[in-house]
């Protein structure tokens, strides 16, 4: 069975249909706003296949995502943001970086893991450091938009985050950086 992956969308469904357990494949990964919600809400995960002790190291791995990491932790898995008009790869780069009313995250393979509404879109002022400070509370590394005030990006080197100017489609920006 492939790997799967768990949104907060679909944790969101499991609490609305009363549920408090899931089972999953072994392998599933976690967005980092899915596992903070599961923690938060007591959800039992358990794993279908592999060793019992192999799917208690899994969840233990899975509940830590989005922490910081401490001396001799496992690495927190690195994302990429990109700006977007629209939740889907198919939509376009957003220009404005901390005015975007989407962010996708994607894993350094390229696969999407989560789409992220950017609460300060609307802010009336001082978005950029609010946005560089949300995004780099979810373990983005780097982050692609059309263009970057200079807010964002004296944000962005200050929280160590890469940033690249593309203009395009989310796919091709996702594309393009897994090259090199």
């Amino acid at each position: 069975m492939g790997r799967r992956f768990v949104l907060v969308e679909d944790v969101e469904k499991l609490l609305a249909e009363g549920q408090t357990e899931m089972e999953l494949p072994q392998g599933t990964r976690f967005s980092p706003a899915a596992a903070d919600l599961i923690k938060e809400k007591g959800i039992r995960v358990t794993f279908t296949s592999g060793p019992a002790a192999d799917s208690a190291k899994s969840q233990e791995l899975e509940e830590n995502k989005g922490k910081t990491a401490e001396p001799g932790d496992a690495p927190v898995q690195s994302l990429i943001a990109v700006a977007s008009s629209g939740r889907t790869i198919n939509d376009p780069v957003e220009n404005v970086a901390a005015r975007s009313p989407y962010f996708l995250l994607f894993d350094r393979q390229g696969t999407l893991i989560e789409v992220l509404e950017n609460p300060y879109r609307d802010a009336s002022g001082g978005a950029g450091p609010l946005v560089a400070d949300f995004l780099a509370r979810r373990n983005v590394t780097a982050m692609v938009a059309g263009n970057f005030g200079v807010n964002l990006r004296a944000s962005l080197e200050e929280k160590a985050v890469n940033y690249l100017e593309f203009s395009g489609k989310v796919e091709e920006a996702v594309r393009g950086l897994g090259r090199g």
